[in-house]
């Protein structure tokens, strides 16, 4: 049974729009169409369902869903609580929602519910970092060639053949194999697989129309991000599509070295086994600092990359633990970690993978084939009630400065780009059919 409108809106009102628990605000300003973003999630006390957390009650199942029996909180909190119900019982949560309540009606005035002595906390306007950074650039096309080899016969064929640390992803679709090297190219890595054959090139924007093309286009995106991060001594944990640090032998904390903006040098654990605080005992598990990283197209043209800090956790450094024991650990880890924390986590990623420089540069073989990648957080203005005060903290790191180096790095990608006349370049593959290049 769902929850009754009449009920929800009598929840955020009494709740002031603000978790339970952190007192973050829970409602945002959207873009139009969608003029409000609702953030907060509506907690049961007492679960609407015998099977569920704290669920055993003499509460009428008819009344689990009105506003008395739900309690509003943020995602995190949500999954806390759900995840502890022997923590966090009836009594718990039911003290907390009228300790919560009174105190809204005591910052907010009488008329919470819509009265005339509603009063609206100050709002400050500030500039929010995302977790996004932007893509500068993206290969200009995709070509084609006949290919009789699967994928893994495909890799056999390219060891040893990689130029100046290109990067090589592909996928292989009925019979053709595509990749962002040129394949008419004399000497390109997937020579040994289709000479002789004809190649056909096709604009980026042509597959990105498409349905199925984008989706390969994508997974070829995703396999580019497979090599960068095994180039950064970075595993893949297929099962949840993130990127972890493993330990260098089993049973041994992991700790790199990397520059921050407000460094020369730092190092930070990314692999360890926490300490009960009240006796220094190890706990039976182990923390991997881990990321989630994708492409995200947000435009006809336009692509960010997301960086999404995450943990992995394992019972000896290397063998994850049953999956039901895991939510309640991840879950009480992140629920201490605020704004500020997150953004340094995103920052030791971002600076990580881009071994602290302005760009992120993925080679394909050509200037016009790469995918450059700024490490400046994407920025936006937002005009809210703020955060509270002790857990406000300045954010100034946020963009790397070009040295002498890396800007003519850049420049010699942007002198690169003199784009090829497609009647030349139809002449050129003419020319190779006629010399036999192969």
């Amino acid at each position: 049974m769902s929850i009754p409108e009449a009920e929800q809106r009598k929840l955020f009102a009494r709740s002031g729009n603000r978790c339970a628990f952190c007192r973050r605000l829970l409602t945002a300003d959207g873009s139009p169409p969608d003029r409000l973003v609702v953030l907060g999630e509506m907690a049961h006390i007492v679960a609407d369902r015998p099977q569920g957390p704290r669920g055993a009650s003499p509460v009428l199942l008819e009344e689990r869903n009105r506003a008395e029996n739900l309690i509003l909180l943020c995602n995190n909190h949500h999954q806390l609580i759900d995840s502890q119900p022997q923590t966090y019982t009836v009594e718990k949560l039911r003290a907390m929602k009228e300790a919560h309540e009174q105190w809204v009606e005591k910052m907010l005035g009488a008329g919470t519910e819509g009265g005339s002595h509603h009063i609206q906390p100050p709002r400050v306007e500030e500039i929010v970092h995302s977790t996004l950074l932007p893509v500068e650039r993206m290969p200009a096309y995709v070509y084609g060639a006949p290919c009789d080899l699967d994928e893994r016969d495909v890799q056999a064929q390219l060891v040893g053949r990689l130029r100046n640390g290109e990067i090589t992803p592909y996928i292989v679709r009925g019979k053709m194999l595509y990749a962002f090297q040129d394949l008419a190219e004399c000497g390109n890595p997937f020579e040994p697989v289709v000479a002789g054959q004809p190649v056909d090139r096709f604009g980026v924007e042509e597959w990105w129309a498409e349905p199925d093309r984008l989706g390969w286009f994508i997974q070829m995106l995703n396999r580019t991000l497979n090599k960068l991060t095994g180039r950064r001594g970075l595993q893949f944990d297929g099962q949840h599509r993130r990127y972890y640090f493993a330990p260098a032998e089993p049973g041994a904390p992991l700790v790199v070295t990397y520059r921050p903006l407000n460094e020369r040098r730092a190092s930070r654990t990314v692999v360890w086994q926490p300490n009960k605080k009240s006796t220094g005992e190890a706990r039976p598990y182990w923390f991997h600092r881990a990321v989630a990283l994708r492409f995200l197209r947000t435009g006809e043209r336009g692509w960010v990359l997301s960086i999404r800090p995450e943990l992995r956790i394992t019972t000896d450094g290397v063998n994850p633990p049953p999956s039901e024991t895991i939510g309640g650990k991840v879950t009480r880890k992140k629920s201490r970690t605020f704004n500020y924390d997150l953004l340094a986590e995103v920052q030791f990623w971002r600076d990580y993978l881009s071994e602290s420089q302005p760009r992120i540069i993925l080679p394909f073989g050509h200037a016009r084939q790469t995918i450059v990648v700024s490490t400046t957080l994407m920025p936006g203005d937002v005009r809210w009630p703020g955060i509270p005060k002790e857990h406000a903290k300045p954010f100034k790191n946020v963009e790397y400065l070009d040295d002498l180096f890396t800007w003519a790095e850049f420049r010699s990608l942007e002198e690169g780009l003199e784009e090829p006349d497609e009647d030349e370049w139809l002449e050129e593959e003419a020319d190779e059919d006629d010399d036999e290049p192969y």
